[in-house]
This record gives structure tokens, sequence and C-alpha cells, in this order.
């Protein structure tokens, strides 16, 4: 069986964080209403606001690693293989990168990926996944999100279906890059991005994965 799409969209800014942080009745909303007049007091609350927004960014959380509680879902997961997985250039077709050792250590411990620094220059990457499923899953989804020292910059949503119990599925999706504008380089990026994957039947969770991302 094989299946294709893709999905995509962005993070929040800093300027709802701002105005998350002034709608916060429990975090200092008061203080700012009793400062409106005073100039200088206006300037330290947005002193404060802006070092949280640092620290917010410098969070360490960069994904969560999970086995399901439901006992379905954790039978879902203990017949759930990952075969190997590639990604190629949308454009072209080339293969830039494949991986075909997958096992249950991810759902255990954070992973490692190496990735050619060139597929950042794509501009969309076509990903296919080879799958197996012991278990009967009725709404087969991935729930993807991209982190780069603590902030989420993107969200990818794919949906797959029903998958048929004792079948092996090829599963293509296509994301599509933010733009030159609005890529961060290589350098910058490598080993400080991690994508974390949640599967799911419907809104039940299989696991979670997280791997590192590493550019050469």
């Amino acid at each position: 069986m094989e299946r294709k799409e893709g999905a995509a969209k962005g993070a929040e800014e800093k300027a709802q964080w701002k105005l998350a942080k002034e709608c916060d009745g429990d975090d200092g909303a008061d203080a700012k209403d009793a400062w409106d007049d005073d100039s200088d007091a206006q300037d330290k609350w947005d002193l404060e606001v802006e070092a949280e927004w640092v620290t917010k960014l410098q969070d360490p959380n960069v994904g969560k690693i999970q086995r399901a509680m439901h006992p379905r879902g954790r039978k879902i997961s203990d017949g759930l293989k990952i075969n190997h997985m590639n990604m190629r250039c949308g454009e072209t077709g080339k293969i830039k990168w494949q991986h075909d050792k997958f096992t249950k250590d991810m759902y255990d411990r954070e992973q490692r990926a190496v990735v050619p620094r060139d597929i950042l220059q794509c501009p969309s990457v076509s990903r296919e996944i080879n799958f197996t499923s012991v278990e009967e899953i009725r709404d087969f989804r991935l729930e993807q999100r991209v982190y780069f020292h603590g902030k989420c910059l993107e969200e990818w949503l794919f949906t797959f279906g029903y998958v048929i119990p004792n079948s092996t599925n090829s599963w293509q999706q296509t994301i599509e890059a933010a733009g030159p504008d609005s890529m961060l380089s290589a350098d910058l990026i490598s080993g400080h991005i991690t994508i974390e994957t949640g599967f799911y039947d419907a809104d039940m969770l299989i696991a979670k994965t997280v791997f590192r991302i590493y550019y050469e």
C-alpha cells in the first residue's frame, strides 16, 4: 500500500509570546497596568518580557520520547517496525539521505541522524517511509515538530489512514521548504535541531521518538 501527502505550518512569533505574557494575569499583568503612566516602569516591563523570551529560546525542551500507556497503543508499538526511510530532492528525485537501521531503541533514547547539508537547498523534500505493522491501525497518522534550541520552528501533520494487520506499507510525504530567505545555515543549526515524531492511531498515542540532526 502506498500513500502520498504533505502539510506544514509555522511556529509562534516573538510578538505572540509578548502578547501572551501581557494577557497572563498571574505573571505580572496587574503590575503592568499599575505602571502604564510610568515610562521607566514600562521599560522595565519590556526588559522582563525580553528576558523571558530569551529564556524560552534556550529552553532545553527538544521533544519528548515516549511509549504508549494505553495497552492497545503499546501493543501496536510492539508490532510496528520502520524498515527503511529515505529523503529525496523534490525537484530531481535524487536520494539525499536514507536509513535502514531503525530499532526499538528509538522509543527509549534520542537518536542521531547525519544528513547532507545540501538538502537544505532543496525547494521541497520527498520522504518515503516503509513500515510493517503486525496490528491493525485504524487511523495511522504522524505529528512532527522541529525544535531549535527549545523553540518549535515548524509542525508537520501527516495522515496515512487504515493499516491492514500484518502488512508492509510505503508512505510518501512531501515537505515544502520555508524559502531561502527563511532558511538557517547548516553550520548554525547542526546538532541543535531535534525532530520529535509522534505516531498515533487517531488520537491514541502509539509512541514518540526524537532525532537530533547533524549536517555534513
